[in-house]
């Protein structure tokens, strides 16, 4: 039985890191989808600590603006990763306009870790089958050959996946800017 308790932890951590991944995903597709865009500017690094005797991370610092009916406000937000860049770097924000210090999404820094999530996730969840399957005595010699075909088809199916939702969106996007533009040329008419 001990047996098979490391090979459902794998299965379900690896499950964990994929969902995680799939929800920090539609969390930034959300921001960029419905978001405002800005232009962010690097202006210091944070040096963030952990816990144990591992050295500091350097955080990057942004700032950007957001106008809306009571002026200009300045928002100074942290990056979410590990990232490079120079001070003065401008790059892209999506954020929330009702929520900008806590909703946004650097689009050219924090994207890699949602697909190390992903990976990470993908790789524990086919180890932890084929180990399973070893361990019922299913018949094959060739699991790491497995594992490596089950971890790209994985990646395949979740990009086809996600091809398929983003035209399926665009799709609705379309037809709601449709029904948008000639709800306008009817009142434009009358």
């Amino acid at each position: 039985m001990e047996v098979y308790f490391w090979n459902i932890f794998m299965i379900l951590m690896g499950s964990i890191s994929i969902v995680l991944s799939f929800l920090t995903h539609r969390e930034q597709s959300k921001l960029k989808r419905n978001g405002l865009l800005a232009e962010a500017k690097l202006i210091e690094f944070f040096n963030e600590k952990s816990t144990d005797d591992s050295p500091a991370a350097k955080i990057p610092v942004f700032k950007f603006l957001h106008k809306d009916k009571d002026g200009t406000r300045a928002f100074i937000v942290k990056g979410k990763s590990n990232s490079l860049g120079e001070i003065g770097e401008l790059t892209p924000i999506y954020y929330n306009p009702e929520n900008p210090e806590k909703e946004y999404y650097l689009a050219n820094k924090d994207f890699l870790m949602k697909y190390v999530m992903f990976f990470i996730g993908m790789f524990f969840f086919c180890l932890g089958i084929l180990y399973m399957l070893k361990d019922l005595n299913y018949p094959t010699e060739d699991y790491f050959l497995y594992l490596i075909i089950s971890l790209f088809l994985g990646t395949f199916l979740l990009y086809l996946i996600g091809l398929t939702s983003d035209m399926v969106n665009r799709k609705r996007i379309n037809d709601n800017s449709d029904k948008i533009n000639i709800k306008k040329a009817d009142k434009n008419y009358f």
